[in-house]
C-alpha cells in the first residue's frame, strides 16, 4: 500500500515537473517569438507603412534613448510606440533615462548629444544623431484651461516625428527648397502665407530659401524643390522659360495658381505660366470651381472639401484615414497627355459631380450652373511624373494656393498632409510621406443600473461562489 502511494505522488511529482517544464518553454517561446495585434478601433498601435519600410531597411544598429521621466504623460505612449519599432526591427535599441532621478548619466548624454531640454527622444546612428523635443509629439487641446482645467492631449504624432529623426540621421543630406517671390506670393504675406509648411519642411530637414525671379535667367542651380504659392502678378515670359528649363532638365515644382481676376474683375488674367503647362499635359481653368455637395457652411459652394483622391502615394494616406482636403477659390485643372510620351499626367484630387467650374464673373453673387460652364468631377490637385530611367522632373499643380497657406492648415483635415506629401514626393522622399497623428478617443461604457447590478452579482458573487463550489467537489469527490 505504501509502495503504491510513493508511486502515485512519484508519477504527479512527475508529472508536475513535465508541466512547468512544458510551461517554461512555452512561456519562453511565446516571449522570443510572438504575434502583435491591434484592438484599438483607430489603430492606435500600429505602424503607417512609411515606418514599417524604414525600419525594414534599416542595415545598422539605431539607439534611441528616451529622456522622459516615468510618471511623464506621454510616457507609456513612447513605451508603447517604440516597442512596435523594435518589433517591426531588432536593429532598434532603446533606453529610458529618468532625467530627475540619473541627473550625472543626463548631463553626460545632454553634452553628447547636444540636447538643451530634458523631455526628448535621441535617435543616434553612431555618426549622427537627431532629436526629438516633446512638443513635436503631440498636440494639446487648450480649451479646458478656460474651466480651470489643464491641457488635454488632442493627438499623439510621434510616429511622424521619430521616423522623420531616423531618416534625417540615415539621409543627412538636406534638400534646399525655394520659394518664388516678386509676384505677391503667400510666401511673404505674414498671415495668409505659408508660414508653416515653410516651418515644417525646415523641421524635416530642408533648407528654405526665397529666389527673387525677376531678372534672374536661370533657377538657383542647387535647387532642389521650387514652390510658386499663388503669384498675384503674372511671370514674365523670361522667368516662365527659365521655370521651364528647370523643368526640362529634371527639376522638381510645386505651383499652385489662383484664379486671378483681370482690371475690372470681368475676365480672368492671365499668369505667364500657362505655355509651361501645357508641354506636361496641364492647363488652367481660368474658371471658379463651385461644389454645392462639398461646401462648408455659411463660406459659400466655393470653399469647399475634396475627399476624391487617386491611388497616388501623395493622397494616399488621406484617402485611407478619410481626410478631405479644404479648397477655396479654386480654378480646375485640365489633364491631358504629355508632350513626351515618357510622362504621365495625373489627376491626384476631384471634386464631386455635383460642381462645376464657374465662367460668368459678372454674376458671382447669385452663382448658378449653366450650360457654358465646365461640369463635375473637376481636377483641382495634379501631379506629372516618368517611370523611365533618367526622367527625373516632377511636377505638382493645383488650381488654388489657400489650401497650402497657414489659415486653413490652422483648420485641420488633410491640408498639411496633402503638402507636406507633395514636397516629399516631389524630393523623392516617399519614406518621409506625413503620417497622421493617433487621435485621442475617449471610449465611455453607459451601463444601466439593472445591466450594473448583473455585472456586480456575475463578479462579485459569482465568481467567488464558482470558486467555493469547486472546493466543495473536490472535498466531497474525495471523502468518498
Amino acid at each position: 500500500m505504501i509502495r503504491r502511494r510513493a508511486a502515485q505522488e512519484a508519477n504527479w511529482g512527475i508529472f508536475l515537473a513535465l508541466c512547468l517544464t512544458l510551461f517554461a518553454i512555452v512561456n519562453y517561446l511565446s516571449y522570443r517569438h510572438y504575434i502583435r495585434w491591434d484592438g484599438t478601433a483607430s489603430r492606435a498601435f500600429t505602424l503607417a507603412d512609411q515606418t514599417k519600410k524604414v525600419l525594414k531597411d534599416l542595415k545598422s544598429p539605431m539607439k534611441v534613448v528616451v529622456f522622459l521621466p516615468p510618471g511623464d504623460e506621454l510616457f507609456q505612449r513612447v513605451r508603447d510606440l517604440l516597442s512596435a519599432y523594435q518589433a517591426a526591427s531588432p536593429r532598434i535599441q532603446v533606453e529610458f533615462i529618468d532625467p530627475d532621478r540619473d541627473r550625472a548619466r543626463v548631463e553626460a548624454l545632454a553634452k553628447k548629444y547636444k540636447v538643451q531640454v530634458a523631455n526628448v527622444v535621441v535617435f543616434d546612428a553612431g555618426e549622427n544623431s537627431r532629436y526629438v523635443e516633446k512638443d513635436q509629439m503631440v498636440d494639446y487641446d487648450f480649451s479646458t484651461l478656460q474651466m480651470g482645467g489643464a491641457p488635454k492631449v488632442k493627438a499623439f504624432k510621434a510616429e511622424e516625428a521619430f521616423t522623420n529623426a531616423m531618416l534625417d540621421v540615415l539621409e543627412p543630406k538636406k534638400p534646399i527648397v525655394y520659394f518664388s517671390s516678386g509676384h505677391g506670393e503667400r510666401a511673404s504675406q505674414p498671415r495668409e502665407g505659408t508660414g508653416i509648411l515653410r516651418d515644417r519642411l525646415a523641421k524635416e530637414g530642408a533648407q528654405v530659401r526665397d529666389w527673387q525671379s525677376l531678372g534672374k535667367p536661370e533657377v538657383p542651380p542647387d535647387c532642389d524643390l521650387l514652390v510658386v504659392a499663388g503669384p498675384e502678378k503674372p511671370f514674365l515670359p523670361q522667368e516662365a522659360q527659365a521655370i521651364a528649363r528647370y523643368l526640362s532638365g529634371g527639376g522638381k515644382a510645386l505651383l499652385m495658381v489662383d484664379p486671378e481676376f483681370a482690371e475690372g474683375a470681368k475676365a480672368f488674367a492671365a499668369t505667364g505660366l500657362e505655355d509651361l503647362l501645357k508641354p506636361w499635359g496641364l492647363t488652367l481653368g481660368h474658371d471658379i470651381v463651385i461644389d454645392p455637395k462639398g461646401a462648408v457652411a455659411y463660406l459659400g459652394a466655393q470653399t469647399f472639401f475634396a475627399s476624391n483622391f487617386s491611388p497616388s502615394p501623395i493622397v494616399r494616406d488621406l484617402a485611407k484615414n478619410k481626410l478631405p482636403a479644404l479648397f477655396t477659390l479654386a480654378q480646375s485643372l485640365g489633364v491631358q497627355a504629355c508632350a513626351d510620351p515618357d510622362y504621365r499626367a495625373e489627376s491626384l484630387v476631384q471634386t464631386t459631380r455635383e460642381a462645376w467650374g464657374e465662367n460668368d464673373l459678372a454674376h458671382l453673387e447669385d452663382v448658378k450652373k449653366d450650360p457654358t460652364d465646365t461640369p463635375g468631377p473637376l481636377t483641382v490637385l495634379a501631379s506629372v511624373a516618368s517611370d523611365k530611367p533618367g526622367k527625373k522632373a516632377r511636377l505638382v499643380v493645383a488650381g488654388d494656393s489657400d489650401w497650402a497657406g497657414d489659415a486653413l492648415i490652422q483648420v485641420g483635415g488633410g491640408n498639411l498632409i496633402l503638402a507636406l506629401n507633395s514636397a516629399h514626393w516631389l524630393l523623392s522622399q516617399e519614406n518621409r510621406l506625413a503620417i497622421p497623428p493617433k487621435t485621442s478617443v475617449e471610449t465611455h461604457l453607459n451601463l444601466t443600473g439593472s445591466q450594473a447590478n448583473v455585472l456586480f452579482i456575475l463578479f462579485a458573487l459569482g465568481l467567488p461562489a464558482l470558486a467555493a463550489g469547486a472546493g466543495v467537489y473536490v472535498y466531497l469527490r474525495r471523502r468518498r
